[in-house]
């Protein structure tokens, strides 16, 4: 024999609801609104509840989930009685936890035959047990539940609604950052995403012209992680400055399955309630850290070569053309150089094709330490690599050329392997000495003093008109 709580405000459809649950065999109690039903569901206790979705006091949603919030119901069968054109309502019913629905509108044999299906199903089982220290809430402790209850589901939507901008990383975390300064008194927040490329930290702070130190603040981060996915880089973010500052940051782990960040705030006396707030923040980032990792994985297996990380073909000439557009448009100049490594086949014969990968990733390396983080940098073909050099002259572009040579002739190639020297030659245009019309024309005429070079000795850059 199941405990049977029926709400409704109508006489009628308790009356009814009553003598089919009487017919059956089951014990019952009515109520007349929704208050009510809430304070009688602490003393009866009931397996299965019958209730309307329009009540006095509380709607028959919100009872709902006031419920579902207490153990002692969560396994209970809620029924939720409304009408075919109640479709917002019902909307709501399915978000509150309901566990089916009766439908007003049906023939008194079809709302018996579904009320007897409700009362037979056996996994609908109060737990008393819950209840030895428990009690029903006063109206105002309701009200307070009912806030809470509202706040996680905003929260949620909140950051459920950042899905749109997976495109745009950086818009994600400044809204995310966005919200937490709203939500709390937080004084600046971090936020950590791991990645086996590229991790981001983003530090947002009230205060524009704070100086951090972004390496102790990821280190710290990093503490408080138990098998953390270390990046091999990482992308740094926000309206912080490089500086000394550490600050005092309390961590809400992102995991699902495993860790994906890491949100640290700072802030004075925080309330219980902020916590509770973070708790949530953090539980629910989770699918949105997944995304926009994967799809910034896909963008970079796209855009990336694989081997160098640099540019691969297709994104460096969509780079090029675009900043030489720009170039065009401005009137400002625009440089580009092309680079091949002397003798690769030879090192490729005597040390083989592993130590070739292997001086195609360092020299990679070397190129970015050589050149400005605005500059274009990609790998052409092979052992052939290309530099858009942004807003330089000839003798600008032929400056940096020339430092990237010196830095692979003084580079310690035996680290790779003993003996091995590796040097570079390389030509560079701009278009300083000609009118170009397109960026393949640039790079024609930057091959032909890489040629010049490769003739006259090698190990040099040339400018273009040779």
């Amino acid at each position: 024999m199941k405990r049977v709580l029926i709400a409704d405000d109508s006489k009628v459809w308790r009356s009814f609801i009553s003598n089919v649950v009487k017919e059956h065999g089951d014990a019952f109690e009515v109520a007349e609104d929704g208050l009510e039903a809430y304070n009688k569901a602490f003393e009866f206790v009931p397996d299965i509840i019958f209730t309307d979705i329009e009540m006095p006091m509380l709607k028959g949603y919100t009872l709902c989930r006031i419920l579902r919030n207490e153990p002692a119901f969560k396994n209970s069968g809620v029924i939720i009685m409304t009408s075919l054109n109640e479709t917002l309502n019902k909307f709501w019913a399915e978000k509150s936890g309901a566990s089916g629905f009766l439908m007003k509108d049906s023939s008194p044999e079809e709302l018996r035959r579904d009320i007897i299906k409700f009362l037979e199903n056996d996994s609908f089982k109060a737990d008393k047990t819950f209840l030895k220290d428990s009690k029903p809430k006063p109206i105002y402790e309701i009200n307070l539940l009912l806030e809470k209850l509202l706040l996680k589901e905003t929260i949620k939507n909140e950051i459920y609604s950042l899905f749109r901008y997976v495109t745009d990383e950086d818009h994600i975390l400044w809204k995310l950052s966005d919200l937490i300064f709203q939500l709390i008194p937080a004084k600046l927040i971090v936020t950590m995403i791991l990645d086996p490329l590229k991790g981001r930290l983003f530090v947002a702070s009230r205060e524009n012209d704070i100086g951090v130190d972004f390496d102790e603040i990821r280190d710290t981060l990093f503490a408080v992680l138990s098998r953390p996915v270390v990046p091999m880089s990482w992308k740094m973010g926000g309206n912080a400055k490089k500086g000394s500052f550490v600050p005092n940051l309390i961590p809400f782990i992102v995991k699902n399955s495993e860790e994906v960040g890491v949100i640290g705030v700072e802030a004075d006396n925080l309330q219980m309630e902020d916590l509770e707030i973070m708790v949530d923040i953090a539980t629910n980032l989770s699918p949105l850290f997944e995304i926009a990792l994967t799809y910034s994985s896909a963008v970079t297996q796209a855009r990336i070569d694989e081997l160098t990380k640099l540019l691969n073909y297709r994104a460096l000439m969509e780079k090029l053309t675009e900043n030489f557009m720009i170039s065009k448009r401005n009137g400002t100049h625009f440089s580009i150089g092309m680079v091949d490594i002397d003798d690769f086949k030879k090192v490729n014969d005597t040390f083989g094709h592993l130590t070739g990968n292997d001086v195609l990733r360092e020299l990679a390396a070397t190129m970015k330490r050589s050149f400005r983080e605005v500059d274009i940098l990609g790998r052409y073909g092979g052992e052939e690599f290309s530099i858009g050099i942004i807003s330089s002259d000839i003798e600008e572009a032929y400056k940096a050329m020339e430092r990237f040579r010196r830095n692979v002739e003084k580079n310690n190639w035996s680290k790779i392997k003993p003996g091995l020297k590796i040097t570079i030659s390389g030509g560079v245009t701009s278009t300083s000495v000609k009118n170009y019309r397109t960026v393949v024309e640039m790079i024609e005429d930057a091959d032909k003093a890489l040629y010049f070079s490769k003739k006259h000795g090698k190990n040099r850059i040339t400018k273009f008109p040779v």
